[in-house]
């Protein structure tokens, strides 16, 4: 399933770096993947945290992995839960070589990783690399724009119903595995003002509440 958001709510980019690698020619694509190390992370354990150096990109085999940041206050901003086959560290290794964000994992993953100045080494040698690399920085940068003119110019309640169809395309389901907190950090507001916004959706038959999840109902799914 792969639900469409309702023109005039914000627009939330899938960041997802899989499509970078697989349109480099395939010479490209061995010689990454031959550099790659393997490494396997338990529920909870950190791949980085924020502000630590950048010394590698990463790419998920199998598990999940969780990119956020927690203020000095302690509030924890959710940016994106990273899926199988998507690629993550582009930001901390080509912007100012430091991690801007926490990544930790969610379940037991396994990742492969690819230092670098691997990379950098041979990018110099495959021209279709470092258009690559650009590109999909251009992506995190539309990405981050069409969030900053959603939390300007939409609703609190447009916001959240952009958020859980962006969730039901990340999740491939219209039941989202998702607590108000999470959710709430993934807004950037607390868990009393998503609650409000979520009874709201409920009371118009557009979701369904349970223990730690959502159900997204069709109405909301269909373009307007």
């Amino acid at each position: 399933m792969s639900p469409t958001l309702q023109s005039g709510l914000l627009l939330v980019i899938n960041i997802s770096a899989e499509h970078w690698f697989y349109q480099l020619s395939q010479s490209s694509q061995d010689k990454i993947t031959a550099l790659t190390l393997t490494k396997s992370y338990s529920l909870g354990q950190y791949i980085h945290h924020a502000s630590d150096t950048a010394k590698h990109l990463y790419f998920i085999n199998k598990g999940v992995v969780r990119i956020s940041k927690v203020s000095e206050k302690g509030k924890e901003l959710i940016l994106k839960d990273l899926q199988e086959n998507e690629w993550f560290g582009f930001i901390g290794c080509f912007g100012l070589g430091i991690r801007p964000n926490d990544a930790v994992a969610l379940e037991d993953t396994q990742l492969s990783q690819i230092s670098l100045s691997e990379f950098i080494t041979l990018a110099n040698t495959e021209p279709d690399l470092w258009p690559a690399v650009i590109k999909q920085m251009a992506h995190y940068v539309e990405h981050y724009y069409s969030t900053i003119e959603g939390i300007v110019f939409d609703t609190l309640f447009d916001r959240t119903k952009a958020m859980l169809c962006q969730l039901c395309s990340w999740q491939d389901s219209s039941t989202l595995v998702i607590s108000h907190k999470d959710l709430a950090s993934l807004l950037g507001v607390t868990k009393e003002a998503v609650g409000l916004q979520l009874n709201s959706l409920q009371s118009q038959g557009l979701i369904l509440l349970g223990y730690k999840n959502i159900k997204v109902l069709q109405p909301l799914l269909e373009p307007l």
